[in-house]
């Protein structure tokens, strides 16, 4: 429903109808025209306008149908139209893509993220290999409508800025939207990594189909993404859903890098995982066996494959603990279904079946209820897909349609 008058309704169809399409596409007329419950002659002209501004194209007909008739005309973005940069600022790595219009990557790649140098180096780092995209794939500028970044940490989406990130250093208060944007001449779109993937899953993921979800991710930190009756949570200052600096052990002795002690992540999180493991390898008195003690992510998804007591051990206690987490996230967001990301995806189905266990033991015992708990089926390019939507939404405001001062698509791209 438009509840203000000085919007076109014909604007908030177009949006509707590009929504549509992102989502369901490639799709008829007559379906858009179903979902937006509008005559299929409105429609028509509608999908009519968005082809002649090069947005949409009619790519081919529908399969015919066991009864007979006429084969739908299918529409779809005309991924040619415009491109999409993506970054994803992790404490190992960066991640950088460049999408067509239709979301699809089409170039991606990392550089290692060297947080130990400070902020000032890593956005360089950022902004040398922006220009190297767009210099090598000789992308012309006006027709890249944005570039989306994901950053791990507290981060306030409106004004484009980084407040606080723990794991990355000398990340405080950095004003990441203007310096980018005065640095590329580029719309630039930041948010917080979690969140964006949780907004991938929403859109292109399992959560496709859901109006409450939590996603998860477990690498050096615990982060969090949360879904509400549709809407993304985000709160003040961005610490919606940070589960983890939730305090789990209050006589812990490990300092968590938000200055916490006890917090979540330093019992759940790779970090910690490769920690306990080393520390047990130490006491041992088995070193050699284990390379000195001095292992890897990929050394210990070998050893659990088989079946290594000490690395097994820790796994499975890793796995309980995250199954904590997940428990106090449903207490507090009651989510239909919770999506896991991260390098813990690796150890497989034995890992998630004790998540899930550890999830019915902690959540309300009493009362049956078979929670909903899944790996995420997006790959390590989930946050690369959530930045470019990111990138589209903003630019196209497709979310705001009943807000003073609506824009006219046509405009906003010329």
């Amino acid at each position: 429903m438009v509840k203000n008058k000085n919007i076109s309704l014909r604007e908030v169809n177009r949006k509707n109808i590009l929504k549509i399409i992102i989502r369901k596409g490639p799709i008829s007329r007559i379906g858009i025209s179903r979902m937006l419950n509008i005559s299929r002659p409105t429609t028509s002209n509608y999908i009519n306008e968005l082809i002649e501004e090069g947005l949409i194209v009619e790519i081919g007909k529908s399969k015919s149908t066991n009864l007979g008739g006429k084969r739908a005309v299918l529409v779809d973005l005309n991924k040619k139209a415009f491109y999409i940069l993506g970054v994803m600022i992790g404490v190992k790595f960066i991640r950088f893509s460049l999408s067509d219009f239709r979301l699809n990557i089409l170039f991606q790649y990392k550089v290692q993220t060297e947080e130990w140098k400070g902020s000032k180096s890593v956005i360089k780092k950022i902004i040398d290999n922006i220009n190297k995209i767009i210099n090598d794939k000789q992308i012309v500028k006006e027709r890249t409508i944005g570039i989306g970044i994901g950053s791990s940490g507290l981060v306030d989406s409106k004004k484009g800025e980084v407040i606080f990130s723990p794991n990355l250093r000398g990340w405080k208060n950095i004003d990441l939207k203007n310096i980018i944007e005065n640095s590329t001449n580029i719309p630039t779109y930041i948010e917080n990594e979690c969140r964006v993937q949780a907004i991938a899953e929403k859109n292109f993921g399992l959560a496709k189909d859901f109006e409450n979800i939590v996603c998860i991710k477990i690498c050096t930190g615990v982060g969090t993404g949360v879904f509400v009756n549709n809407n993304l949570l985000i709160g003040n200052m961005g610490m919606v859903g940070e589960v983890g600096h939730i305090t789990t052990n209050i006589e812990g002795d490990k300092l968590c890098h938000c200055g916490n002690v006890g917090c979540l992540e330093t019992l759940c999180s790779m970090k910690a995982l490769i920690e306990d493991i080393t520390e047990d390898i130490k006491g041992s008195n088995e070193e050699e066996k284990y390379h000195g003690g001095e292992l890897l992510g990929d050394d210990i998804y070998k050893l659990y494959k088989e079946n290594d007591e000490i690395v097994t051990r820790n796994v499975e206690k890793n796995a309980k603990l995250l199954g904590i987490g997940i428990s106090n996230s449903i207490k507090m967001f009651n989510p239909e279904l919770v999506i896991i990301h991260g390098e813990v995806i690796k150890f497989g189905e034995p890992y998630l079946k004790i998540v899930k266990e550890s999830v019915k033991k902690n959540t309300f015992p009493k009362v049956k209820n078979e929670y909903n708990v899944q790996f995420s089926e997006l790959g390590e390019n989930v946050g690369l897909i959530g930045v470019s939507y990111i990138v589209f939404n903003n630019t196209f405001n497709l979310e705001d349609t009943n807000l003073l001062g609506q824009y006219i698509i046509k405009k906003r791209i010329k």
